[in-house]
């Protein structure tokens, strides 16, 4: 019986059916109690009085249940309204890994992309002793980002109970000879109507992971009963000839997870994981579509918060900016603790208008706890709740009410850092106790209107930059002897400068503001992170030395500053300093592993390596994810054209030009594109318009080497190396990039260009030598090659 749109289940509110199955209908539905759209599953009428399809209804909500893992597939509510049993599902976005691998073989980085994930839900499920038991592509989910989340444990077996107060029951033992499970994916064991244990979801995972790379099924025959004795007897056919070779090793993988005998198999799913791992190797963690797993070496053992949006009790529209004011100041304190990862405040603006438990928000955000607060304000009295709640189970782990003021916040931030701490059972070392004793702290009325400012600072529109101004400057005008309202006020005017008006005084009006920060305040981490972006632009000549000192200084006292790590590695690859970016990058991205354009940046690392079929890769990604930024749109371009899709590369210029009008980065594309096409004429009018379009924005020297590229491919070698050495000394002296990019080969034996590779060399030696003497603790054991 399908459910009409408007029918109520308890408190979910039927939308539109979204998919039917054997063992369930799925519809889209609406949350009345928190407002939100859900997933609610609901058993076929036919199958509502069979005790055995109820039992395996119930199992499958509780398996999910009893999982909360990123990468399965979450369970919020299961109930029955009447006679029809139901349960409430995450609403995912997306396609199921069937459609995901219809349109042939699967790349084999993408593959381990995918199928790392599902092995680490494989392993928290049989770490519960859950086995699944019907794995196959229309049980694996891709969604939007690219995380797969497994689906579906309607025949999910629990050997034991998974802990003592676990509401999860184990259900009855499978008949003996009863055949369960997917024909094609089933394996021997199923098929003998045998126990199935994990090692036959590793069976399973085998036939999907072989299935992905060749396009084929590892086991298809034109009846089902052929192909039950194929899995019996006969071994998967070789893979086709054109991916045989680059597929070799994970192929090895995949038979041995369909070994006929069980023993034989990977024995666990999270051994299987280290295999596909290694697989991939150093380079695994800078695409893997699972971002937390992304961690830099010294994560190791720190424990991973997030800090939601505090929700206004009251409701009042004046209050609108202090809920993730109040989650802003707490994450910035919490920041300091070396041992904690903190998720920051650009990683949960997606909360800031949802309702959402905070358990479901700690599986998405991939944490293992999360700070749950509430306020209620009376002038500038505010009572704050605020509690500590699991992600595993939800469980509230510390709780308290504190009465404040607007005025007042440092002493209830700092109290809630010390109580978190407390109950992550982490010592607070001597450099953390000094870090939290010396934050700022500006006088009654102004605090308010610098959280006010660094809320708008966040969404980064013209017109929250320009509302941002006027909070700092209100809070300056309170306070004159704050930093934090100066520091603010000079992150908004480099932003004016960098994005919005290169030609104005915006920059001298950054350096001046930050000065007047640090002469309050010299060890302001914002202040110093400011520092160092004001010093590596072109009105400061790419000060890379002093650059590296201020991002340094500023990770020193708050280790858990995402944006420094970030544009510290984005100035590192610059340099041609690959290994010690990567580091860096890989902090960023274990901090906030949803940052898009941080992910994109990346993948500057392997281009500058000569992966480009790694970088394109990483550039496709962050065109699914953030379509609307502009450097998406030509680190993608460039990615094509090197890797031979010129048609391509072609189509995304042409999107791009029409979206960011007047750029000056896609003029200098166009004209390499032309100057592969011989279309010398073209060439030179799209560099004419490049000059035509010379600003001060920082990013000029992108545009100077791309045009350096388009006249070697010309055969001028005086004017690519005019324009390369330009690039070079105007914030761009990547020789790893020179020495490998396949456009420069034309002048790559030129005297001139030896020697500024040379000097670049020598330069690029220099920078790293400082590094590891700034950053010793995140500097790469393999030191980059100079």
């Amino acid at each position: 019986m399908a459910l009409s749109p408007g029918t109520r289940l308890g408190s979910y509110e039927i939308l539109s059916p979204l998919g039917a199955g054997g063992m369930g209908e799925v519809y889209r539905a609406r949350d009345s109690k928190l407002g939100r759209e859900v997933a609610v599953k609901v058993l076929p009428q036919e199958l509502t009085r069979d005790p055995e399809a109820l039992a395996r209804f119930r199992t499958e909500a509780r398996a999910a249940a009893a999982l909360s893992h990123p990468n399965v597939l979450g369970i919020h509510d299961f109930d029955a309204a009447g006679e029809v049993p139901y349960a409430v599902l995450e609403l995912l976005s997306g396609q199921t890994y069937r459609q995901w691998i219809a349109g042939g073989p699967v790349s084999p980085r993408k593959a381990v992309e995918a199928l790392a994930q599902v092995a680490r839900g494989l392993a928290a499920a049989h770490g519960r002793s859950i086995v699944h038991r019907d794995l196959k592509p229309e049980n694996l989910f891709v969604t939007s980002d690219g995380t797969i989340k497994i689906l579906d444990f309607g025949l999910a077996k629990v050997r034991t109970i998974a802990s003592p107060d676990s509401s999860l029951e184990t259900p009855r033992a499978t008949d003996p000879g009863t055949i369960l499970g997917t024909v094609g994916y089933m394996s021997p064991e199923q098929v003998r109507g045998l126990e199935a244990d994990a090692r036959s979801d590793i069976f399973a995972f085998g036939a999907i992971l072989y299935e992905t790379l060749s396009g084929n099924r590892a086991f298809r025959a034109p009846s089902p009963i052929e192909t039950m004795t194929a899995i019996l007897k006969d071994e998967p056919p070789e893979m086709p000839e054109p991916i045989r070779a680059p597929a070799a090793s994970l192929d090895r993988i995949a038979r041995r997870c369909m070994e006929k005998n069980p023993s034989d198999r990977f024995q666990c799913a999270r051994d299987l994981g280290f295999a596909l791992e290694a697989y991939a190797g150093p380079a695994f963690s800078a695409t893997a579509a699972t971002p937390a797993r992304r961690a830099a070496p010294d994560t190791a053992g720190r424990r991973s918060l997030a800090v939601l949006p505090f929700k206004d009790l009251g409701h009042d529209p004046q209050n609108a900016h202090l809920g993730l004011g109040l989650a802003d100041a707490t994450i910035t304190e919490l920041a300091q603790v070396r041992s904690l990862i903190v998720r920051p405040t650009s990683s949960i603006l997606a909360y800031r208008d949802r309702l959402v438990a905070p358990e479901a928000a700690g599986r998405e955000l991939d944490v293992e706890t999360v700070v749950d607060g509430s306020f209620q304000r009376s002038g500038s009295r505010l009572r704050v709740t605020v509690q500590l709640v699991g992600t595993e189970g939800g469980q509230p782990l510390w709780g308290s009410k504190i009465d404040t003021s607007v005025d007042d916040l440092f002493e209830m931030q700092d109290q809630v850092s010390r109580r978190i701490a407390e109950a992550l059972q982490i010592q607070l070392t001597p450099a953390d106790e000094r870090r939290l004793a010396q934050g700022a702290q500006p006088a009654a009325g102004a605090h308010e209107l610098v959280l006010k400012g660094r809320v708008h600072m966040l969404l980064e529109s013209l017109s929250d930059v320009n509302m941002a101004i006027d909070a700092f400057e209100r809070a300056h005008a309170i306070d004159p002897g704050s930093a934090l309202p100066l520091a603010g006020l000079a992150d908004a005017y480099a932003r004016m400068a960098f994005t919005f008006e290169p030609e104005g005084d915006w920059y001298e009006q950054a350096v001046a503001m930050c000065d007047r920060a640090l002469a309050i305040d010299p060890e302001l981490p914002e202040g110093r992170y400011l520092r160092a972006r004001l010093l590596w632009t072109p009105q400061h000549g790419f000060d890379f030395h002093g650059a590296l000192r201020e991002f340094a200084a500023a990770l020193a006292r708050r280790p858990n500053f995402s944006e420094a790590h970030a544009i510290a590695a984005l100035v590192l690859v610059h340099g041609s300093l690959i290994r010690e970016s990567e580091a860096e990058f890989a902090q960023a991205l274990a901090i906030n592993p949803v940052d898009s354009l941080t992910s994109m940046y990346r993948g500057l690392c392997r281009a500058a390596d000569g992966h480009w079929e790694e970088a394109l890769e990483i550039a496709e990604a962050a065109y699914r994810r953030a379509p609307q930024v502009t450097w998406v749109h030509y680190y993608l371009a460039h990615s094509q054209i090197r890797t031979g899709d010129r048609a391509g590369a072609a189509r995304t210029i042409e999107i791009a030009s029409r979206q960011f009008v007047r750029e000056v980065l896609f003029y200098p594309v166009r004209a390499i594109l032309a100057a592969l096409e011989g279309k010398a004429a073209e060439a030179h009018r799209q560099i004419a318009f490049t000059e035509m379009n010379h600003r001060a924005f920082g990013h000029y020297h992108h545009a100077q080497y791309d045009v350096a590229c388009a006249l070697s491919l010309l055969g001028d070698r005086d004017g690519a190396m005019t324009w390369l050495t330009a690039a070079a000394n105007n914030g761009y002296p990547c020789h790893s990039l020179f020495e490998t990019d396949a456009l420069l080969a034309p002048v790559r034996h030129d005297p001139r260009f030896d020697a500024l590779v040379a000097g670049l060399r020598e330069r690029s030696s220099e920078l790293a030598l400082l590094w590891r003497n700034l950053r010793p603790e995140s500097s790469s054991s393999t030191p980059s090659r100079v």
